[in-house]
């Protein structure tokens, strides 16, 4: 209701008409601010602009519908017996009890019932990647992943009205603009009457279009294809041996288990002495680590005041420069609880702006996981995979905590949507290199340093299925493309479009009945917007080769991060400061649009070969 304040509005369209903004970011805010009434259709008559706030009330209690559903309706298999579940993953299910009876008891000449246990599988996605990627039993895999892939049905519902609710927001001033000739458009510009809701969302992006998003996704998936082929053949051979039937098929119940067992057979990994070499208050001195390299200060916690926490397990963390005094503050909440937000992100709870010429509001953030706790140990323990998460996070707060706009609207990652994961995908890679990890990552009872052939067997599995895993995340960004895109007359099945989209861009089969799209929460907070993350990674990847490979944790690459990149939010174009950060080649201009320059990541995942090299 704010961007349907007409009273704001104008103050924000005069603002630019005086044209007594004198910085290039105050006249940014102006735009912006302005656009973001547009969008939210202000200069609409007042019948049309209550259906507008009323279509975008009804987006948002559609979006929080869909999550609760995924919460709520997580979905279990009941396994028996108990002896079909790997110890080491016993301690994330619940166990439970059935009766069997006909046992003889010979002294009371009858028979008793006696109890068998078994476990309940919760098919939420974190258990049930453990399940799938660990569990021997094919049949037990196979149950798992129908269930965890088929619910909560209620989102089929939910989605299909989001779709819908969004399409009609985008595109409602297109129909209202019909009638009045030309006189909406003069007022809004581009910003409303789109075919899509893609279009509608991406008119800041860089890349502008979702015709330069698909194509580009398009290119991508062409180019990994081969080499994805041969991973998909490798993985069905290794099956097709363990199991000593040449005809038998690679189900999707099957990869994560034959991959984990190739990259550990690989490696020899084994993932309890990985976490040893990570337990938590480790990990938390490798952030402090990057803050003191890198930028110079220090990051610690501070007191609370009294109710200023929401649980006893938060942290207040500072991050304090020698010359410029407090930075910005940084709350981490850790560790999974019962009704805490199940996923990992981070929360803006204050943005960072100048307030005067001598005060500035300091940006405060938080930083929300669900690490378990073990139950056989006082001291939490991380796996790899938790470890490049808790960096990524880190790398969203950095971005807010280092920022110095003029304005809230700008502050760390308000900024175009393919550009805010820029930062977070390059902090990943400092969880990954020996020279930074030798220098925290100790084990949790010896202090013994973390051995370099480990690490370097951590990122050779990890390497092992890269076009793999490119592959699903190039498939899935079209889905979200799809869906939000334009919508024909005739209503579209979305069970349909997935499966017709698995087909054509992944080797992964599509079994009738799962439907990956009903708790994809990234629909919700990224709708149209999944391709971010594949511009991430190529501009990360680009980054990481050009300023920081040489030496990750030099003040002189952590000045040109904070002075060239992170200090800036939104307040410059994206790709004006990727292009100063490191200079020509890491973007490219298509059909009107930006698109990443993909030879880095390409070459990081070994995928570039002479036909690929001109794309």
């Amino acid at each position: 209701f704010l961007n349907t304040n007409h009273t704001l509005y104008n103050a924000v369209k005069k603002a630019e008409q005086d044209g007594h903004l004198l910085t290039e970011e105050a006249r940014r805010a102006a735009l912006h601010l302005r656009i973001d009434f547009e969008k939210g259709g202000i200069h609409l008559p007042s019948g049309k602009l209550d259906l507008v706030n009323q279509l975008n009330m009804d987006a948002h209690k559609l979006c929080r519908e869909y999550g609760e559903n995924i919460i709520n309706d997580p979905g279990y298999v009941d396994i028996f017996p108990a002896s079909r579940i790997p110890r080491q993953i016993q301690h994330l299910l619940k166990p439970i009890y059935r009766l069997t009876s006909g046992v003889s008891t010979e002294s009371l000449g009858s028979y008793e019932d006696e109890q068998e246990k078994g476990f309940q599988i919760i098919t939420e996605p974190r258990t049930l990647f453990s399940v799938l990627q660990l569990t021997p039993d094919e049949q037990v895999r196979k149950m798992a992943y129908l269930k965890g892939n088929s619910v909560p049905h209620a989102n089929h519902e939910v989605l299909d009205e989001l779709i819908n609710s969004r399409h009609e927001l985008a595109q409602f001033v297109r129909k209202f603009e019909a009638s009045l000739g030309g006189k909406c458009q003069q007022l809004s510009g581009k910003i409303m009457g789109c075919k899509s809701y893609a279009e509608f969302v991406m008119q800041l992006n860089m890349a502008s279009s979702p015709e330069v998003v698909v194509s580009f996704l398009q290119e991508m998936s062409n180019m990994v294809k081969e080499k994805a082929d041969e991973e998909f053949n490798t993985i069905r051979n290794l099956k097709r041996d363990v199991c000593g039937q040449r005809c038998v098929d690679l189900e999707p119940w099957d990869e994560a288990y034959y991959t984990t067992m190739m990259k550990s057979s690989a490696y020899n990994l084994d993932s309890a002495v990985v976490a040893s070499y990570f337990s938590l208050p480790q990990c938390i001195k490798g952030l402090k680590l990057l803050v003191k390299s890198l930028f110079g200060a220090s990051f610690d916690s501070v007191p609370m005041a009294p109710g200023e926490s929401w649980h006893p397990d938060v942290l207040k963390m500072c991050i304090h420069h020698p010359e410029e005094g407090d930075l910005g503050f940084l709350y981490l909440d850790l560790f999974s609880r019962k009704g805490k937000y199940p996923g990992c992100a981070t929360f803006a709870i204050k943005g960072g702006r100048k307030i005067s010429e001598t005060e500035y509001q300091l940006p405060v953030m938080a930083l929300v996981f669900n690490f378990s706790r073990s139950h056989d140990s006082s001291i939490v323990r991380l796996n790899h995979s938790e470890l490049e998460t808790l960096f990524h996070e880190f790398g969203h707060a950095l971005h807010a905590l280092l920022s110095r706009t003029d304005y809230q609207h700008f502050a760390g990652t308000r900024v175009a949507l393919d550009f805010a994961e820029t930062p977070s995908n390059l902090f990943e890679y400092y969880a990954r290199d020996y020279r930074v990890l030798k220098k925290f990552a100790r084990h949790y009872s010896t202090g013994e340093v973390i051995p370099e052939k480990l690490v370097k067997s951590l990122n050779g599995a990890r390497d092992m299925f890269a076009a793999t895993e490119l592959q699903r995340q190039i498939f899935y960004a079209l889905v979200d493309q799809t869906l939000f895109g334009e919508q024909l007359s005739v209503p579209r099945d979305t069970n349909s479009i997935v499966a017709h989209l698995k087909r054509q861009h992944s080797n992964e089969k599509h079994v009738e009945g799962t439907h990956m799209h009903i708790r994809f929460s990234h629909f919700l907070t990224y709708g149209a917007g999944y391709y971010s993350y594949l511009y991430a990674k190529c501009f990360a990847a680009t980054i990481w080769k050009k300023l920081c490979q040489e030496d990750p944790l030099s003040p002189t690459t952590g000045t040109l991060l904070r002075t060239k990149l992170l200090q800036y939010g939104g307040a410059k174009e994206p790709a004006d400061l990727l292009t100063d950060l490191v200079g020509d080649g890491i973007v490219r201009y298509h059909n009107g649009g930006i698109v990443p320059d993909v030879t880095s990541c390409l070459e990081e995942m070994k995928l570039l070969d002479d036909k690929n090299r001109h794309i």
